[in-house]
């Protein structure tokens, strides 16, 4: 029995540490309006040896997570997404955009991956310039 709660528990703390990604491009925005956080849309293809880097190594890094959980709603998509608008469907991947959800506009797009810190810097900078365009004059 005390094996099976510590089992739990830490089934339960793995579960913590991770990133909740949608899985549909409009709930998200509307979450992410709702929730007034930036939205981060993630197009990736399983096979792409840079998506599984930044899934296997940035997406698992506790800052990382920590930063996405807590300033955007995160979608993960393949590039052909019926649920995207066509000007966010892509034929490469990784590709990275960064949306205002207030407006539906792109604050940023990044093509490629990252490492941890980098791509940590790239949210910092993108999620500042969200609250400067959502700020009231």
């Amino acid at each position: 029995m005390r094996f099976l709660l510590i089992l739990l528990l830490a089934l339960s703390s793995l579960n913590a540490a991770s990133i909740g990604w949608q899985r549909n491009y409009e709930t998200a925005l509307a979450k992410a309006k709702s929730a007034e956080k930036a939205l981060m849309v993630y197009l990736y293809l399983p096979n792409c040896n840079t998506c599984n880097y930044m899934n296997k190594n940035v997406f698992n890094d506790k800052k990382v997570i920590d930063y996405i959980n807590k300033h955007y709603i995160a979608v993960k998509l393949y590039p052909n997404d019926k649920s995207l608008p066509e000007k966010l469907q892509s034929e490469v991947s990784p590709v990275f955009y960064l949306i205002n959800p207030q407006n539906a506009e792109m604050i940023e797009s990044v093509m490629g991956g990252k490492n941890a810190e980098k791509f940590l810097e790239l949210l910092e900078e993108s999620f500042d310039t969200y609250k400067t365009q959502t700020e009231p004059q």
